[in-house]
């Protein structure tokens, strides 16, 4: 009997020193009130007509304040975020309504591994792509993680929100995606003019400094015909497309989704020599004089013009004239038989 007392009561106190050991050591976290951030993200087209290239919107952070921790915290201690990229397929960008909406996903940091409480300070930055006609997002924004110490002194994070360096609330970021139109129109003129002739011109396109076109620009010159992202070849620094068409009188070709910014030349081939129609000059009449794609359409005329006199024996505006003189030299002629008709008499 007493040897069963003697293993009661040291069996309650081993389950009494368990208990207090439990008690001895609380979790002194909340589990996380936020694990992420979703800041919504928009690709829109300012064209309509218009094809947008497939992106990948990348982001970056830096690590920037820390205030109201505990001494000698400082941003070194700031644990690391995750952040994802906003991937967008080929052709959602849309004018209205803008239907290509995504999101960027910031992934936070567990509360256990920031040293205290205090407010920790992000910036993110949306990276600046180098695909022609797209706008990038440049404005920074503002990550503001509190962490604070809560009821049963357990550490939380109590409050997490994004804004602008200017304070206001930033839940969305905007990308857009520009391109236009490039007609080219053919005009014959002059009495000579053969308006069946078929005149080759040649276009070329050159992308801006440092940028890449990811875009397909497409053309009708007797068949759908494009321009591939491949064709875009390196030439003098710059990175050029050339395609040459085949225009008669009041035809146009008309290039569409080139991308803002992107600058073309139009040459046609010489036809003043005898043997190519001996036509005069081209004339070209373009309506953006500075030759690069910066609004919904552009438009370049070229006026070839053959005149030469029509030798018809006798002028056609001098006839009236001539008839007047002649009925005039009949007339004399009458009147000088009758006189002398008379003297005979």
């Amino acid at each position: 009997m007493k040897k069963l007392l003697s293993l009661t009561l040291a069996l309650i106190m081993v389950l009494s020193l368990s208990v207090a050991v439990f008690a001895a050591d609380p979790d002194p976290y909340y589990p996380d009130d936020m694990s992420q951030v979703t800041i919504n993200v928009t690709y829109k087209a300012a064209n309509t007509e218009t094809t947008s290239p497939a992106e990948d919107f990348t982001f970056n952070y830096t690590k920037t304040e820390v205030t109201n921790a505990a001494t000698g915290v400082d941003v070194d201690d700031m644990p690391d975020l995750t952040i994802g990229n906003a991937h967008f397929d080929e052709g959602v960008a849309q004018t209205s309504p803008a239907t290509a909406n995504g999101s960027v996903t910031i992934s936070l940091p567990a509360v256990a591994s920031f040293p205290s409480v205090g407010i920790y300070t992000y910036i993110i930055r949306p990276q600046a792509g180098n695909t022609a006609g797209v706008t990038y997002y440049a404005e920074d924004i503002r990550l503001v993680i509190t962490v604070i110490e809560a009821t049963g002194g357990k550490r939380r994070i109590a409050a997490v929100h994004t804004e602008t360096d200017g304070g206001k609330k930033a839940n969305n970021i905007d990308y857009l995606y520009s391109a236009g139109k490039l007609n080219v129109t053919k005009v014959v003129d002059g009495n000579l003019g053969d308006r069946d002739k078929e005149f080759n011109v040649t276009v070329t396109f050159t992308a801006p400094a440092n940028e890449k076109v990811k875009s397909v620009i497409s053309y009708t010159d007797g068949t759908t015909k494009t321009i591939e992202i491949s064709a875009w070849k390196e030439e003098n620094g710059s990175k050029q497309a050339e395609v040459t068409i085949a225009l008669k009188h009041n035809e146009t070709v008309t290039f569409t989704n080139i991308p803002y910014d992107v600058t073309y030349e139009v040459v046609e081939a010489d036809y003043t020599s005898t043997e190519n129609g001996k036509y005069d000059a081209a004339k070209y009449n373009f309506t953006d004089a500075a030759k690069k794609v910066d609004s919904a359409s552009d438009t370049v005329t070229i006026t070839n013009t053959k005149n030469s006199p029509v030798d018809t024996g006798i002028a056609l505006d001098s006839l009236p004239y001539v008839l007047l003189i002649a009925v005039a030299v009949v007339g004399v002629v009458i009147f000088t038989s009758r006189k002398r008709s008379r003297r005979e008499y």
